[in-house]
Formats: C-alpha cells, sequence, structure tokens
C-alpha cells in the first residue's frame, strides 16, 4: 500500500498538467481568427480596379484598420485615384482611434465609437 500513496501524488500531477494543457489549446482555438488588415496599397489596387468607394470602405470597417497617413501621403493617394470618400474614411479612422485612446488614457474606462463619435 505504502508503494501506491507515494506515486499517487504524481499520477494527479500528470493528470492536471493533461488537463491544463487541454484547457490551453481550447482557449486557443475558440478565439476569434485575427481581422487581415487593410493595406494602403491595397486600397490604391481596389481603386485602381474601379472599386466603389463603399465597397472600398466596408471592407476596410470589417477589418477595422487604421490609417495614420500625413496629409502628403493622401494627397499622393488622391493622384493616384482613391476616391474622397476612402480618403476621408481613412483620416476619419485614424481620429477616431486617437480619441478613443485619449478618453482611454484619462478615465481608465473602454468607451464604443458611438460614445466617443463628437470627440473631435
Amino acid at each position: 500500500m505504502n508503494t501506491f500513496n507515494r506515486h499517487r501524488p504524481r499520477h494527479r500531477m500528470a493528470v492536471l498538467i493533461f488537463l491544463l494543457g487541454c484547457a490551453c489549446l481550447g482557449a486557443g482555438c475558440a478565439s476569434p481568427p485575427a481581422r487581415q488588415s487593410i493595406s494602403v496599397d491595397a486600397v490604391v489596387a481596389m481603386a485602381s480596379e474601379g472599386l466603389p468607394a463603399d465597397a472600398i470602405i466596408e471592407k476596410m470597417q470589417a477589418s477595422r484598420s487604421v490609417y495614420p497617413l500625413p496629409v502628403s501621403r493622401l494627397i499622393e493617394l488622391k493622384q493616384k485615384g482613391v476616391p474622397d470618400e476612402v480618403l476621408n474614411y481613412m483620416e476619419q479612422t485614424y481620429l477616431t482611434e486617437a480619441c478613443r485612446q485619449a478618453i482611454w488614457d484619462d478615465s481608465g474606462e473602454l468607451y464604443t465609437a458611438s460614445t466617443i463619435k463628437d470627440c473631435y
């Protein structure tokens, strides 16, 4: 009987490690897939292909991409044929994110986009 009791804690530890490993793998599989960011070059390509501004913006919204672009880059994109609506949306993503970060930093609470729509 003593031999059995002496090895029992190792068995429990092995089972515990196995169960923790399964839980970690399960949690990893349960997370949503990462969103693919839409690059600036991809936006230019979609505009060049004649995709309507609404369709481009829809893809950008779905990806939740943020575009911190200087004015010179926005002008360059305009010259490459990116529609004004898309350029305005790209600038809006940066302003919204900057506002969200400012509110987060000051209050420590999370605000939704509807809460901060008039931030700037």
